[in-house]
């Protein structure tokens, strides 16, 4: 349950606050019954700030933070869990109860973003100001977005066989506290509304220089990943254009230059002092720690090349242990959401999709634009497979191993006895959604679970 008492099933965090001062606490309100905040944002300034606090909340261990980007390795062929403190065994076995933490934690927490971003679109403010109160409102709107997909590809059963979404909820304190989920399709639809309205909201000329905030690019780098996710590539493809037409972003030759300031990050996580995760950090849990219970699979590393210079983003162990050790190296480093590459990759995949002659050429071109630049052999052709293979290398322990497989058809294929499994998991398997925690369950008599939990 939501602290307080407060009815998850509803979903109305009751976010308020004083505005007397915009304090690191008026990021993130508190939950108290004192003054509703959602009311009380009158300013440019306040809702800028009300902005800053669903990011701030992206940066959460339950969610980007740590852990929807270790579900996306350990229930994949990248990696696995060792059980070394007992973290990510349940979603490495795809056996999770509703219950489990993991299920409660990331629901909840995705949804209190949710509920800023609604707090921000919904604000209606009396200002002369209208281009800038827009393009605010434009990221909430990506960022509702972009959580609404996060939610639906966790907990939804487009992959496990059925038709139910989640609760897609638009309102801070709407009237509908305890929303049935709507279907799949709906879902997706929320989606590309709230993306289509980021874009109407924003000006290219409002973009921040720097990429802790969605900007124009963002919005179109994430509609063409979202494109993908509904078999549209011809809209994929038009999307991944926009961004590399703009001339704003490069491939980056390393790892290493894929901070703050490179050409090749589109949009980041700033991690503040008082946002370092430490211990609970996604380089605690990939990396020799006392923790590290999280470890890549040979079938992972063994698909690069001995010139493949991203293989360096990994350390060989003794006893044949192998970590992910450059991109998260250090506990308080930025997260980055969306790279350049994933980008190009999108172009690539929605290209192979579309079937012409020189839309395969033209994907052909892109995956090996990245693969020589990495130092690894040409491929001869752009299938699927190839381009699927590409992503897997290029864009390993960043969430999208486990997605990139399932929303083409495919199982998640057992390649080692290290992996919580012994067998594929098949394509429409149950075990492939998340349950609806059980705090919901019992707080919402609308909202149903999903099979065989």
């Amino acid at each position: 349950m939501i602290k307080n008492s407060l009815k998850a099933g509803a979903l109305a965090l009751m976010l308020t606050l004083g505005l007397g001062s915009c304090s690191d606490e008026f990021l993130e309100p508190e939950v108290t019954t004192e003054k509703d905040f959602a009311s009380s944002v009158q300013t440019l300034q306040e809702l800028t700030t009300v902005l800053n606090g669903a990011y701030d909340r992206m940066n959460s261990v339950f969610y980007y933070g740590r852990d929807l980007v270790i579900f996306g390795e350990v229930r994949s062929d990248n990696a696995f869990s060792n059980g070394a403190s007992g973290r990510f065994i349940g979603p490495a076995q795809f056996f999770l109860t509703p219950n489990d933490a993991y299920v409660r934690d990331t629901w909840t927490q995705i949804y209190e973003v949710i509920a800023n971003a609604n707090i921000v679109i919904n604000a209606e403010l009396e200002t002369d100001e209208e281009a800038a109160v827009n393009h605010v409102k434009g990221q909430a709107y990506a960022i509702r977005a972009l959580a609404t997909m996060d939610l639906l590809r966790l907990y939804g059963q487009q992959f496990a066989g059925g038709s139910l979404g989640i609760p897609v909820v638009t309102e801070f304190r709407g009237e509908d506290i305890t929303p049935q989920r709507a279907s799949v399709e709906e879902t997706w639809a929320q989606v590309e509304a709230d993306l289509a309205a980021a874009e109407a909201n924003m000006l290219v000329e409002l973009n921040s220089d720097v990429p802790y905030y969605i900007t124009t690019w963002a919005v179109d780098a994430l509609q063409s990943r979202y494109y993908l996710y509904v078999g549209q590539p011809q809209m994929a493809a038009e999307n991944a254009l926009e961004v590399i037409e703009s001339g704003e972003f490069a491939l980056s030759e390393t790892w290493a230059r894929e901070g703050v300031g490179s050409a090749g990050v589109i949009f980041a996580l700033a991690l503040s002092e008082n946002d370092n995760l430490s211990s609970n950090s996604i380089q605690y849990i990939i990396n020799a720690t006392n923790y590290g219970d999280v470890e890549v699979l040979d079938d992972l590393y063994d698909a690069y090349e001995e010139d493949d210079i991203r293989q360096d983003w990994y350390t060989l162990y003794d006893k044949g242990v192998i970590r992910m050790t450059e991109k998260y190296a250090g506990a308080g480093d930025d997260i980055i959401i969306i790279r350049y590459a994933e980008v190009l990759l999108n172009y690539a995949e929605a290209l192979v999709k579309i079937g012409t002659p020189d839309a395969e050429a033209q994907a052909l071109e892109i995956i090996n634009q990245i693969a020589e630049l990495r130092g690894a052999t040409p491929y001869e052709a752009a299938s699927l497979d190839n381009v699927l293979e590409e992503r897997r290398k290029e864009l390993a322990f960043e969430g999208h191993r486990y997605f990139d497989l399932l929303r083409n058809g495919r199982a998640i294929p057992f390649v080692s006895e290290e992996q919580a499994f012994t067998e594929d998991i098949p394509f429409g398997s149950s075990s492939l959604a998340f349950p609806i925690p059980e705090s919901e369950i019992d707080a919402n008599p609308n909202i149903e679970q999903n099979a065989d939990y």
